[in-house]
């Protein structure tokens, strides 16, 4: 089963929304083990959307538009179906009775141009739309959906339901499986697993992203033990640089840890100025444990409340591996993270050019450092500072099961 998604939506071409509707339709889509082949994104033009219908009927089983439902002038999705099927349009009294009753209690009018809205092509089934106005719709293997996001995820799943129950029951689901690899470049990362991408029924990928590298592994669930086992053999080769798998994050990791050992955490930042806090009270329940954030973003509030040495600051200056570590162990808790850095633009020398972080951490009584070159924007390397000072930590944590 093959299936185009057509993005509909000149607000999509010039940057001025971000697509996140394909990442959740696909997602949806791989769990039923319906596959994609193409994206297509078009602007609001008539001539354009049908041109991209046509094509995509070509080559697909099923096509899904996401946009230009709705009441607006530009909302021309339907049309541009509707003379692709040279049907006409129907409107379904009880739909129109429906969308009525929603206007009237959010006290706005309804006017005859809001019509549009319940418009179809005559043949089509109608996906109830519980969250907004505009039904979405499916008719000779072409589904629409409107644009807003939040009304598309109430109405994607049911569509897929009704879709996959009534046209492909036997469907075997997609298998993906990611593992997000950091702190190895691509090209070595390449050379020690490649020997094991060798099944035929098995796609894989690389996908650089700011925090790593996503190795995926995708194919039909049958396959799924299969990749399990190549996972293994990637683990022997790699596990010391495996941040974490699928959509597990190396904070909830650490939030397990801390649970069974009973550890107390604090972070001392300087050039995340609060990135790294802020990550790890995204988990739920990190209140048992974590204790306390400071952002020691000066040379003097080093001093002053992490009790680092002064003579320090001045004989290798605050980024470095001495200030990092001593900023960690003035943590008074089991576990302390630190972090001190150029991010950049500027502030950069020869000897310490932009992207130079230090990471301290202490466990216990214990203090170590590690020292990273980033490569980014200042945002860029800020994130993967947070990242790499979660996941030295993990790697502590873990080793001293």
């Amino acid at each position: 089963m093959r299936c185009t998604l057509i993005l509909v939506g000149t607000e999509l071409l010039n940057g001025a929304t971000l697509d996140t509707n394909s990442v959740f339709m696909a997602e949806e889509l791989n769990k039923a083990g319906i596959k994609i082949d193409y994206k297509l994104t078009v602007g609001d033009t008539l001539e354009k959307i049908e041109n991209a219908i046509k094509f995509a009927k070509s080559t697909s089983d099923l096509v899904i538009l996401s946009g230009g439902l709705g009441a607006t002038d530009d909302d021309l999705t339907k049309e541009a179906i509707r003379r692709f099927l040279n049907k006409k349009f129907i409107v379904d009294e009880v739909e129109l009775e429906e969308i009525k009753e929603k206007f009237k209690k959010l006290n706005i009018q309804f006017l005859n141009k809001n019509l549009k809205e319940v418009e179809k092509p005559e043949g089509a089934i109608s996906i109830k739309n519980d969250v907004g106005m505009a039904p979405a719709f499916f008719i000779d293997g072409i589904a629409a959906f409107p644009g807003v996001p939040k009304e598309l995820y109430n109405m994607f799943p049911k569509f897929i339901k009704f879709y996959t129950d009534k046209f492909c029951p036997n469907l075997d689901p997609i298998y993906i499986k990611d593992i997000i690899v950091s702190g190895i470049p691509e090209s070595i990362l390449e050379e020690k697993i490649k020997e094991f991408f060798t099944e035929p029924n098995i796609e894989y990928e690389f996908l650089v992203k700011d925090y790593g590298i996503i190795v995926r592994m995708q194919t039909s669930d049958r396959y799924k033990n299969t990749v399990e086992k190549i996972k293994e053999k990637i683990y022997n080769s790699i596990g010391n640089y495996i941040l974490a798998e699928d959509q597990e994050k190396v904070e909830d990791k650490i939030f397990n840890l801390l649970k069974k050992k009973k550890y107390t955490l604090s972070v001392a930042e300087s050039c995340t100025g609060g990135m790294l806090s802020s990550t790890i009270v995204s988990v739920p329940g990190i209140s048992q444990f974590f204790k306390e954030g400071l952002i020691t973003y000066s040379n003097e509030s080093k001093i002053n409340r992490l009790k680092v040495n002064k003579n320090l600051i001045e004989k290798y200056g605050a980024v470095s591996k001495e200030v990092a570590e001593e900023m960690a162990a003035g943590l008074k808790t089991d576990i302390g993270i630190s972090t001190t850095g150029i991010a950049g633009p500027e502030g950069g020398t020869k000897d310490k050019p932009v992207g130079l972080v230090y990471i301290g951490i202490k466990v216990k009584e214990k203090v170590l450092s590690f020292k990273f070159n980033f490569i980014g924007d200042r945002e860029k390397i800020r994130k993967k500072a947070v990242l790499h000072s979660l996941f030295e930590l993990y790697k502590i944590l873990e080793e001293d099961e």
